[in-house]
């Protein structure tokens, strides 16, 4: 038999498609007798393909331009809170400022970063929604990211004078991907402190949950969700406390943490009782202990105190406000001497005049782009070892894995963090002077 889509005329002359199966009949003596052709008119299948085919098309177009959209509003949103949040951060550490003037000064710093809050939960839940989020599933220690979290999340319970207990046995292991699981207890753990009373408790509890899972529960003596309100709890901008001026967010923390929970092969639910408080549990599958991610953060400002020699640093950005805000951070540091360059190419020539010892090195430039300078530094071997760090507002992960790709030697996002800039620094300079002929 022969099977083909093939072109076929009706008695009125006009032409369809059909999935012919054309064959044969042979008779006795071996000779072929008849000639058959089974048909189907399949035009309108092939019109619905096509529509599907197209509608396919315009929805992958459109996803990509949504992409697009949240990466470009990213950096644009990034820019300016760099210098709300860098220089509010400069003001942290002058002596001159009086009592009034320091609370202005948290004040702002609270409220910049609250907005980077907002920005980082919108667009989280856009690349979740857009299937663009990427999530490395691997064994992780739950001790270590508990660590990470207990220090993040200490000053702001230490304010309300709310209790903290980590009671996480030694061992515990979970498959997951280990930025986003700190990103979903932090979510969890923050909440319980907000929605706490004052010199309430909070309680986070690891257990295992059936043979394949752990649950990471936290708990805490909080006011309570009524019944009926518990289906809200996870539905997108539905904040339940909208009432409560008093308390910041955007009602989208609680739909991340149950969707991330799920795309690392999870679940989160809870449970409340007014008056005695509120239960949200992650269960994650257990992860083989034999290889594990991670070590506890341990960044702090311990670095500002600087080198113990002179060292030449290079920034090239093409935003006056950004060169001033690092020129005023570095000038925190003794020993360091700054030199800037507003364009590439003049960050290229002062590169290869001073042979700096670290290069800070923007991405979005007119004329030349950061990946573009960067491969020209690569290539000149008189600027063999200098770490190159990337100092930019492309945060979408995408961005970050390809910046590593490329060769920086470290890649940080903008609103800069203070201790982590200072950080940074250190190892980088440290790193040069070991790598210095």
């Amino acid at each position: 038999s022969w099977i083909r889509q093939l072109p076929l005329r009706r008695r009125d002359g006009s032409v369809f498609m059909s999935a012919s199966n054309v064959g044969f009949v042979k008779g006795t003596d071996g000779e072929v007798q008849y000639i058959f052709n089974i048909f189907s008119d399949i035009t309108e299948e092939l019109a619905r393909r096509d529509e599907l085919a197209q509608a396919k098309e315009a929805a992958e177009r459109a996803n990509q331009a949504k992409s697009d959209f949240l990466s470009s509003m990213s950096h644009e949103l990034r820019t300016p809170m760099n210098a709300i949040i860098g220089f509010a951060q400069m003001l942290e550490y002058d002596s001159g400022l009086n009592a009034d003037q320091q609370d202005n000064v948290h004040e702002i710093l609270k409220a910049g970063r609250h907005l980077l809050e907002l920005i980082n939960e919108v667009l989280d839940l856009a690349k979740i929604e857009s299937g663009r989020i990427d999530l490395s599933l691997e064994p992780v220690d739950v001790a270590t990211v508990v660590a990470d979290c207990h220090h993040l999340i200490q000053p702001l319970a230490a304010a309300r004078r709310i209790g903290l207990e980590m009671k996480v046995p030694s061992g515990a292991v979970v498959r997951a991907d280990r930025v986003r699981l700190k990103q979903v207890l932090l979510n969890l753990l923050s909440n319980a402190v907000k929605y706490n009373r004052d010199a309430g408790t909070v309680i986070l509890t690891v257990a295992a949950h059936g043979q394949e899972s752990l649950r990471l529960t936290v708990a805490d003596t909080g006011p309570g969700i009524a019944p009926d309100r518990m289906a809200e709890l996870f539905q997108p901008f539905n904040r339940l406390d909208a009432e409560h001026g008093d308390i910041e967010g955007t009602g989208i923390g609680l739909t991340i943490t149950r969707r991330l929970a799920e795309l690392m092969g999870g679940a989160v639910s809870a449970e409340s009782e007014i008056g005695l408080g509120s239960r949200f549990h992650v269960d994650l599958p257990v992860g083989s202990p034999t290889v594990l991610t991670g070590t506890a953060d341990a960044v702090g400002m311990a670095g500002m105190g600087g080198a113990t020699r002179d060292h030449c640093v290079l920034c090239i950005d093409d935003n006056p406000v950004n060169l001033k805000l690092i020129a005023q951070m570095l000038g925190m540091r003794p020993g360091v001497r700054l030199i800037t360059a507003h364009t590439p190419d003049l960050g290229i020539e002062l590169a290869l005049t001073h042979r700096p010892d670290l290069i800070l090195l923007d991405i979005n430039m007119p004329g030349m782009d950061g990946y573009q300078v960067l491969k020209i530094l690569q290539a000149e071997p008189r600027l063999k070892g200098i770490p190159v760090v990337a100092v930019t507002a492309n945060a979408m992960p995408r961005d970050i894995e390809r910046g590593r790709a490329a060769g920086f030697f470290e890649y940080l996002t903008k609103p800069i963090d203070l201790a982590l800039f200072f950080a940074t620094i250190d190892r980088c300079l440290d790193t040069g002077a070991k790598e210095s002929p």
